[in-house]
């Protein structure tokens, strides 16, 4: 085998691992996203239900500690999301409309959006965990 040959082929290997890694972190981070979406919701009901603290309260407590892609994207900062536009108005809608409504009709709600992502985060990271890997085998494979 002479050199030549080698190079366009390490280019290939390396180009569809780089692919394969890229598929595996964006559904990485769509799961992460959804986590803590999830996690918000919940934090939400139970400050709202038992402590009835302000949205603007539970929002800043919330974003303390550790920076995360849902942290900054629910504190108006410019990120760059693992979800179609549309997904990313309807969250957008959804988390501006917490709080405008009386206690009772938000919390069944909140409750119900609760139900609904935790389904969803279930479905996510498990396909995550069985698809994400597939993947970059399959990158790195493809030669």
């Amino acid at each position: 085998m002479n050199q030549i040959s080698l190079f366009p082929g390490l280019c290939m290997f390396f180009a569809c691992a780089f692919v394969g890694m890229w598929i595996k972190r964006r559904m990485m981070l769509k799961a992460e996203f959804y986590e803590d979406y999830y996690q918000y919701l919940l934090y939400v009901t139970e400050k709202i239900g038992f402590e009835r603290m302000p949205i603007a309260e539970i929002k800043s407590s919330f974003l303390s500690g550790k920076k995360t892609v849902f942290k900054e994207f629910l504190s108006g900062e410019r990120v760059s999301l693992p979800l179609s536009e549309g997904k990313t108005q309807e969250i957008s809608h959804y988390l501006s409309s917490i709080g405008t409504t009386d206690v009772d009709t938000q919390m069944m709600t909140l409750k119900a959006k609760c139900a609904e992502l935790k389904r969803y985060n279930d479905e996510e990271c498990s396909k995550f965990r069985k698809d994400g890997s597939l993947y970059f085998k399959l990158g790195v494979l493809k030669l």
